[in-house]
């Protein structure tokens, strides 16, 4: 049986790859997918979320960037200690051969990126929870970024 409920205007999806990334400002939640177009195993490298503040003056616009630091939290092992949040691939621990993985870490700023990401792999981030349901992105951002950016 088909599917037989569509998604469409529930999400915005960005190419996060740095230095591509995703605001997260228009949603209440998030996703990283990690997906790998090739036909052979990651089984090395390491991927580091990046994230920035909006810049003071433009909102719409990243400020620096910085490794996002992944905070222990009440349910993490014993001796857990922060840390930037960084996703490392292994033989032990490989992102499969056209597969993908979901990532998510607590506490980003409003901008988000991937770096170091391997070869063959794309980066995606999806937000949904969408605060508005005008999905509309890019010169004419609607009523999602309008509604605060300066002089509009």
């Amino acid at each position: 049986m088909l599917n037989m409920w569509s998604g469409a205007g529930t999400f915005i999806a960005f190419d996060a790859k740095s230095p591509k990334y995703a605001d997260l400002a228009p949603g209440l939640a998030y996703a990283i997918q990690l997906i790998n177009t090739s036909s052979n195993d990651v089984v090395s490298g390491t991927v580091t979320i990046e994230v920035a503040d909006a810049k003071p003056d433009d909102p719409c616009t990243p400020d620096t960037w910085s490794a996002l630091e992944a905070v222990p939290t009440c349910d993490s092992a014993p001796g857990t200690v922060a840390g930037a949040a960084t996703i490392a691939f292994s033989t032990q621990y490989p992102l499969k051969a056209y597969s993908q993985c979901g990532y998510a870490a607590p506490c980003p700023k409003q901008f988000l990126r991937i770096s170091g990401v391997p070869t063959g792999v794309d980066s995606i981030v999806v937000v949904n929870r969408l605060k508005r349901t005008d999905t509309t992105y890019g010169d004419n951002r609607g009523d999602i970024v309008n509604l605060v950016r300066p002089g509009a």
